[in-house]
């Protein structure tokens, strides 16, 4: 019998073609939702002196629980597609379902490289320059936190907004989740996904030196 090659991903049968992906889909997506909805509701009754840190500490466990959400929304519907993935492939990766939860994802991961690399930069500050006034304020925090959401939002949720230029953005693959370029996206898409994956790059190359910096300029 002849059989279509695969994504690597989905199989004719199944959306998550390995036994491997569906256990760590459910041991990863649990340990991610109850770890950080855990400690949102710990934070508050930790006594902590600096508040605005543990303000951005609980905004990224929001972005990271998202993460977990996505991954069980795939095995949810793997369960629900097992044994006949084939009849209702196409059907999943064109619906509204499939569009949300690869935002979602995207929403997710744009959020908490934004936040690491802000919470690292402060760290550094602190650090480095520790008896200047670079301290973090409130009304500052919380605008910088608000703007990070909100681009985490437009990155996440523009793909949406023009199917004549991005297509079936999120719909390339049975988990949503722009994975990789393929010769049948529009050049939008391909664009779309290129500046993104070099925005995430960027941020971790900026954000290294500061860390590997830090404990030199200190001394």
């Amino acid at each position: 019998i002849c059989k279509p090659n695969t994504d690597g991903i989905s199989s004719l049968e199944n959306l998550l073609a390995s036994i491997i992906q569906r256990v760590f889909v459910w041991v990863v997506s649990a340990v991610t939702c109850f770890g950080n909805i855990f400690v949102i509701c710990m934070r508050p009754y930790i006594r902590s002196e600096n508040k605005l840190h543990a303000i951005s500490i609980m905004s990224l466990c929001c972005a990271d629980c998202l993460m977990g959400i996505y991954l069980f929304v795939i095995g949810a519907f793997d369960l629900k597609y097992r044994g006949e993935y084939n009849k209702h492939a196409q059907l999943w990766m064109d619906s509204i379902h499939c569009q949300l939860v690869g935002s979602l994802a995207i929403l997710s991961t744009e959020v908490s490289v934004l936040l690491l690399t802000y919470l690292t930069l402060e760290k550094y500050i602190c650090i480095v320059y520790p008896f200047r006034c670079l301290k973090p304020r409130k009304c500052r925090t919380i605008s910088i936190l608000v703007l990070i959401w909100i681009i985490g939002f437009a990155v996440a949720f523009i793909p949406l907004s023009n199917k004549e230029f991005f297509r079936n953005y999120y719909g390339t693959n049975g988990v949503c989740f722009p994975l990789h370029s393929e010769q049948s996206e529009s050049s939008g898409s391909q664009i779309y996904s290129v500046v993104i994956f070099l925005e995430l790059a960027f941020y971790h190359l900026t954000a290294a030196p500061d860390i590997l910096t830090i404990h030199p300029r200190s001394e």
